[in-house]
């Protein structure tokens, strides 16, 4: 776990295509250039899928919206996935007040067995 003031992340491959960053704390301003460089990482190089769970966060700000604006926009240039999961109402009234809801629908969860003593999650295949 990547501990930082008021936000820390653990970063976990889910299975051979997919990398896993929940968040929890704080997601904003805080050292988030090492965050950026390993979502980029995961994306660009190694063209791996990317999950961010924010059902731990407590609060978002501009500069972590904008992160997850640019990981869609490398995600689809690189024929990658990237989700965003876990949006709770706080982060939800964040994202309206800058008009962004649409970009971060939230997705039904299910869980997924524990790994490194952590619960992840995936998307609810229908």
């Amino acid at each position: 776990m990547i501990n930082f003031e008021k936000m820390s992340y653990r970063e976990t491959t889910l299975n051979g295509h997919t990398i896993v960053f929940r968040m929890e704390g704080e997601f904003g301003n805080y050292r988030n250039q090492e965050l950026r460089e390993r979502i980029m990482t995961a994306l660009k190089e190694l063209k791996k899928n990317v999950i961010i769970d924010l059902t731990r966060v407590e609060k978002i700000d501009s500069t972590a919206i904008a992160l997850l604006v640019e990981s869609i926009r490398v995600s689809e240039e690189m024929n990658t996935s990237f989700k965003v999961i876990g949006i709770n109402n706080k982060i939800k009234s964040t994202l309206e007040m800058m008009d962004l809801p649409t970009l971060f629908d939230d997705i039904e969860l299910i869980k997924v067995p524990r790994t490194s003593n952590h619960l992840l999650y995936r998307p609810k295949i229908f």
